[in-house]
């Protein structure tokens, strides 16, 4: 489970978590903010996976963003729930055109 909110939030998390070492798989839905893997055991663990959405500045169940990360994250991003469906629907969520 993440607090990412709009089309900036799902670009930055498929263009970084599929490349996480040891993900075979990802899905991201935007409606409910869960990231979904599949990953290799041998290669990570799911500590290292929420470590990394962390370093994103994202949180990633339990684990709390990056503080200096999430600073960095455009202001839509750090909005958690600011975004109706229309404007999701529309402009990925934060006003910005994806």
């Amino acid at each position: 489970q993440t607090n990412g909110v709009c089309g900036m939030c799902e670009k930055k998390f498929s263009s970084n978590v599929p490349y996480f070492k040891g993900i075979t798989d990802f899905s991201y839905d935007m409606a409910t903010s869960k990231i979904t893997v599949t990953f290799n055991p041998k290669k990570t663990t799911i500590e290292e996976i929420r470590k990394g959405i962390s370093d994103l500045g994202y949180d990633a169940d339990g684990v709390k963003a990056n503080v200096e990360a999430r600073a960095k994250l455009p202001a839509c991003c750090r909005k958690a729930g600011a975004h109706d469906a229309d404007a999701k629907s529309q402009t990925g969520g934060c006003g910005h055109k994806h």
